[in-house]
């Protein structure tokens, strides 16, 4: 059962800043909108998607321990807009809805069922509602409503900035929420030791493995 982890944050809040340190050979990321990464010196190579199919074949087929689905609240958008207007338009707009919301759980499920070894961060622009709830920003009610994205991981970051500072909050502040002990509450947002921290509480295999078993075979 693969790991998944979500990150969500409001824009300029580090989420993709999070994924500096890891290299190449650690990491598998799944660049939605094709934005350069926030950082310099580093060879690590996205794969640009904006489709869940393709989107969803590369969580399955990476050939690495970590993986990442960047700015995945995009992938939503995508859909919407595809199937709301144009060529590819639905007559029914809440077909529109219920495709995203079956495409989402489908990637998430994918997740799930994917190598043991393989921790997949999704991270997602925020949302406040009404009542003052924070929750992944989608499109419609039926994602949040109905399948609730949040409660199908044990592990959902926050990205803030106090201060200056880029950090990650963990715990004590909903939706943030993390297992006992794995994690300080807040921390600064190195999503790579967040990764170390995670292998090593569940016994997962280090991030090198798949990489050097891909290259061996």
């Amino acid at each position: 059962m693969g790991f998944p982890v979500l990150i969500l944050g409001e824009s300029g809040t580090g989420k993709s800043y999070s994924l500096r340190n890891f290299t190449n050979e650690e990491v598998a990321i799944v660049n939605v909108l094709g934005k350069p990464l926030p950082f310099f010196d580093s060879d690590v190579r996205p794969l640009v998607a904006r489709d869940f199919p393709t989107v969803r074949q590369a969580v399955r087929t990476a050939p690495r321990n970590a993986v990442v689905v960047d700015d995945a609240g995009y992938l939503i958008t995508d859909l919407y807009m595809r199937l709301s207007y144009g060529d590819e338009r639905l007559r029914d707009q809440f077909d529109v809805y219920k495709l995203i919301a079956h495409e989402m759980y489908g990637l998430m499920n994918d997740i799930m069922a994917a190598d043991p070894n393989k921790v997949v961060y999704i991270t997602m622009h925020t949302d406040t509602t009404v009542s003052g709830v924070t929750q992944p920003l989608t499109v419609g009610k039926l994602l949040n409503e109905k399948i609730k994205i949040v409660g199908m991981v044990s592990t959902l970051l926050l990205a803030q900035v106090q201060g200056g500072q880029y950090q990650f909050v963990t715990n004590g502040l909903p939706p943030a929420k993390s297992a006992p002990g794995l994690l300080p509450e807040r921390m600064e947002n190195d999503l790579k030791t967040v990764d170390a921290a995670i292998r090593k509480a569940y016994r997962l295999a280090p991030l090198t493995d798949a990489a050097g078993a891909a290259e061996r075979g």
